[in-house]
C-alpha cells in the first residue's frame, strides 16, 4: 500500500532528502559526550594520561559532529536542486 493509496501524499524533496540524509549527526555529539566523561573521570582520579585521552576523544567528537552536518547540508542542497529543475532556471533566469 503505497502513500498515494492512502491519501497522503508525500512532496518529492522530503523524499528526495529522507533518501539521501548523511549520517547522523548524533553520533558525533555522543562521541563528544562520552570524551566529556572521560575528562571527568580522569579529572577527579588524578588521572592525567586518562583526561588528555578524553581530550582527545572530545575533540575528535565535534570534529565528526560538524563534518556529518555538514555532509548532511550538501546532500540535502544536492537534493533539493536535483528535485525542483523549474526552481533552478528561475533563479538563473533572475541571476541574468
Amino acid at each position: 500500500m503505497s502513500n498515494e493509496a492512502g491519501g497522503v501524499q508525500g512532496s518529492g524533496l522530503s523524499r528526495a532528502i529522507a533518501e539521501n540524509a548523511g549520517p547522523d549527526p548524533v553520533i558525533g555529539a555522543g562521541i563528544a559526550l562520552l570524551g566529556i566523561f572521560l575528562m571527568g573521570v580522569g579529572g577527579a582520579q588524578g588521572a592525567h594520561y586518562l583526561f588528555n585521552f578524553g581530550v582527545l576523544v572530545a575533540v575528535l567528537g565535534a570534529v565528526l559532529f560538524v563534518l556529518f552536518v555538514t555532509l548532511t547540508a550538501l546532500k540535502q542542497r544536492r537534493a533539493s536542486r536535483a528535485s525542483s529543475p523549474e526552481a533552478s532556471a528561475e533563479q538563473r533566469d533572475a541571476r541574468d
